[in-house]
């Protein structure tokens, strides 16, 4: 990638750290009773809100009047079998586990643990006092104006980039037809098929924007290949080659993988 690179695509995720962070001064120092005591509050609102779901019954959505005339929401809930799948599906449903929900919530809270450390500097990461009542969204005046001020400029610094790929992009020579069928952002890459000099990549369009699930680059060479089955999507990058495209493709999933390739013509079909 010229301009979608890893790195960007990394703090394109980072622009937000500071959104859900709340600010108590008490966060100033490693406190084991107000860990616990924040802890025991975040729990027992994460139950209520998976209670408040799962009592939900969606029959509900059968009455039109709790939703707007113009919603697409409307068409979306038209599909019967759709419906009657909802609804079969919360008539069967297991008894609610209160159980089982505050270990899903110690999963949660230790994955944003863990994301903490990851995703900010060490030096913004070090002026954290207790990083257990920072994983649970609660910080002080100073930490947040660091971590937003970490965010902005990440946000800042992506958006240049994206301005930059769409300029690029616009002086790109590529067929009108073929810019717009060449979308398939999170779409999932289901299969790889080498054909003579072509390379066909199969796609489930499931969580796309497209129909088209099959694409053929055609007298290809790979200029980068980091195994990009089973990911989805992202980002392209497409230029004009005096030979045909210069393709490059990020993906992600458990991984961040690209690929990147030359080719004559790229075919794109619906199978």
């Amino acid at each position: 990638m010229k301009y979608l690179t890893k790195e960007w695509y990394r703090k394109s995720n980072l622009t937000d750290l500071h959104f859900d962070l709340e600010i108590i001064e008490e966060a100033a120092d490693q406190d084991d009773e107000l860990f616990q005591s924040l802890y025991e509050e975040a729990e027992q609102k994460f139950i209520e809100e998976e209670q408040a779901e799962y009592d939900f019954d969606p029959r509900e959505f059968l009455d039109e009047d709790s939703f707007d005339q113009e919603s697409d929401l409307l068409d979306f809930l038209a599909e019967e079998d759709f419906i009657e799948q909802l609804i079969e599906n919360f008539d069967n449903r297991d008894p609610f586990s209160e159980e089982k929900t505050k270990k899903l919530f110690a999963e949660i809270y230790e994955s944003s643990l863990a994301a903490a450390k990851e995703q900010l500097p060490s030096e913004i990461y070090s002026q954290i006092a207790d990083p257990r009542i920072f994983a649970l969204g609660f910080c002080t005046d100073a930490v947040y104006n660091l971590v937003r001020a970490f965010s902005v400029g990440n946000n800042r610094e992506t958006m240049q980039v994206l301005k930059d790929y769409e300029d690029a992009m616009r002086l790109q020579d590529i067929p009108r037809q073929l810019q717009q069928r060449f979308r398939f952002h999170d779409c999932r890459i289901t299969g790889w098929l080498s054909q003579g000099k072509d390379l066909v990549l199969t796609l489930d369009t499931e969580a796309g924007f497209t129909s088209d699930n099959r694409i053929i680059f055609l007298d290809v060479t790979v200029l980068v290949d980091e195994n990009i089955v089973s990911l989805y999507w992202t980002c392209d990058e497409l230029y004009k080659t005096d030979h045909g495209y210069e393709v490059h493709i990020l993906c992600d999933g458990d991984r961040t993988a690209e690929l990147n390739l030359l080719c004559s013509d790229i075919l794109i079909e619906e199978i």
